[in-house]
C-alpha cells in the first residue's frame, strides 16, 4: 500500500477492500456524472474506493448516491474532507414545491435558486466541491437540474470563443471578478464559468490602453441562458430521502426547478470545500 493510501485509511478508519464494499458505478445518460447502484455506507468504504470516487468526481464532475442513510453533520463534514479542505459552515436548503400561477419576480430567493449557479461564485476562491444530502422525507416532487460547464463551452463556435476570450464577470456581494472562459485548474479542460444569480457587470480590458470596456450584461445573459438551457444535456434529479449528490462546482452548474417552501422543515444539508482563486 502506498503512503498516500495508507494515510487515508489510517486517518479515516477505512476498512480493507472487500467484496461487500466494492462500489458499483453506472454512468448517467448525460455525458457527465455517475450513479452508485449498490447500497453503500460512504463512511465505511475502502481506501481504494475513496481514490476511485475522487477520480470519478474529477473526470465526471458529479456523483449520485441514492437513498443513503442519513449522515450526521459531523459525518458529512468528515466525508467532505475526502475531496478537499472543508468550510466549517454547514448550511441547509429549504424544501421546494411546485410553482403555482405567475412567477413573482420580486422573490429574489426563488430567483436565485431557479437560475443556473455554482456555490460561492461571489467569493474570491469559489467553493470547489459541494456535497448535498436530503435529510428529510420528501413530500413533494423536489427536483434539481445539473449541466456540464465543459459541455456548454464545447457548444461555443470559434467566433464566440474569440469574442469572449478575456471577458471578465464581476459578481455582487464582494465585487469579485472571475473570467468567463477559463481552464479547469484540476482537469485542464477548457470551460465556462458563470453564475446567473450574482453576475453584476461583464467587461473586457483593452490590451493596448488598459481601458475597461463594459459589455451589455443583458445580451450576455441572454446568450448564456440559451447555451445553458438549450444546447447542453441536462440531468434532472428528483430527490428522495437520504440521497447524496457530490458536485464539482468548477465543472457543473445547477438550478432548482421548484419554488422554496419555507413553511416546511429544512431538508437538504450542504457542505463545501475551499476553492482556488482564478
Amino acid at each position: 500500500m502506498d503512503l498516500g493510501l495508507r494515510k487515508i485509511t489510517q486517518n479515516f478508519g477505512i476498512k480493507k477492500l472487500t467484496r461487500k464494499n466494492i462500489i458499483d458505478i453506472q454512468n448517467l445518460k448525460t455525458s457527465f456524472g455517475v450513479q452508485i447502484n449498490n447500497k453503500i455506507d460512504i463512511t465505511d468504504i475502502s481506501g481504494q474506493e475513496i481514490i476511485r470516487l475522487q477520480s470519478l468526481l474529477k473526470h465526471k464532475g458529479m456523483i449520485v448516491i441514492p437513498s443513503h442513510r442519513i449522515l450526521s453533520e459531523e459525518e458529512q463534514i468528515k466525508i467532505t474532507t475526502l475531496f478537499g479542505t472543508p468550510h466549517k459552515k454547514v448550511s441547509y436548503i429549504a424544501p421546494h414545491i411546485k410553482m403555482s400561477g405567475q412567477l413573482n419576480t420580486t422573490n429574489n430567493t426563488y430567483l436565485s435558486s431557479s437560475l443556473w449557479h455554482s456555490d460561492y461564485s461571489h467569493s474570491k476562491n469559489p467553493a470547489h466541491v459541494s456535497i448535498f444530502q436530503m435529510t428529510e422525507v420528501v413530500h413533494q416532487e423536489w427536483e434539481t437540474s445539473f449541466i456540464s460547464l465543459h459541455q456548454v463551452y464545447s457548444k461555443l463556435n470559434d467566433d464566440i470563443k474569440k469574442k469572449w476570450d478575456g471577458i471578465k464577470v464581476m459578481y455582487s456581494g464582494n465585487d469579485t471578478i472571475h473570467p468567463l472562459l477559463w481552464v479547469h485548474p484540476f482537469t485542464g479542460n477548457p470551460s465556462i464559468y458563470f453564475d446567473f444569480r450574482f453576475a453584476k457587470e461583464v467587461f473586457d480590458i483593452c490590451t493596448t490602453t488598459g481601458e475597461i470596456l463594459f459589455k451589455n450584461i443583458n445580451d450576455t445573459i441572454s446568450s448564456l441562458n440559451d447555451l445553458f438551457s438549450k444546447k447542453a444535456a441536462i440531468y434532472t434529479h428528483r430527490w428522495c430521502s437520504g440521497d447524496i449528490i457530490i458536485v464539482d462546482n468548477y465543472a457543473i452548474s445547477r438550478k432548482e426547478s421548484l419554488q422554496p417552501d419555507y413553511s416546511q422543515n429544512t431538508a437538504i444539508r450542504r457542505t463545501t470545500t475551499k476553492g482556488v482563486y482564478f
